[in-house]
C-alpha cells in the first residue's frame, strides 16, 4: 500500500509537470510572458505538492496512531491469554497433588517384578 501511494504521488507529481510545461509552450506568448507562467506553475506546483506531503503526514501519524493501538490490543490479548495459560497449569498441578494418594505408594516400587525373576546359576 505503501509502494503505491508513492507511485501514485510521483505519477501526479511528473504529469503536472509535463502538462504544464507542455501548455505552456504550445499557448502563442512571448518569452517574457512565458518565462512568467512557467514561474508561476512552479510556485503552483511546489505548492501542491507542499499540501500533498502535508496531507500525506497527517494520514501517516493517523495511521500510526491506529496500528499503535491495535498493537497494544493484540499485546494485552496476549498476555491476558497467556496468564489464563499459566493459571489453568496451576490449577492442574494443585489438583494433580492433592489427589495424590500415599495409600497408592508403595515402599518397593518394583518388588512385583523382582518376585517374578528366576536366577539360574
Amino acid at each position: 500500500m505503501k509502494e503505491k501511494g508513492k507511485g501514485l504521488l510521483w505519477g501526479v507529481l511528473i504529469g503536472s509537470v509535463a502538462g504544464s510545461v507542455t501548455a505552456l509552450l504550445l499557448a502563442p506568448k512571448s518569452g517574457k510572458e512565458l518565462r512568467g507562467d512557467i514561474a508561476d506553475g512552479a510556485r503552483g506546483i511546489g505548492s501542491k505538492v507542499q499540501e500533498v506531503a502535508e496531507k500525506v503526514g497527517e494520514q501517516g501519524v493517523s495511521l500510526i496512531g491506529i496500528m499503535t493501538d491495535r498493537a497494544e490490543n493484540v499485546i494485552s490479548d496476549i498476555q491476558s491469554w497467556r496468564n489464563r495459560q499459566e493459571s489453568w497449569l496451576a490449577e492442574e498441578e494443585v489438583a494433580q497433588v492433592s489427589s495424590f494418594d500415599d495409600e497408592d505408594f508403595e515402599e518397593e516400587p518394583f518388588a512385583s517384578y523382582t518376585s517374578d525373576v528366576k536366577v539360574n546359576d
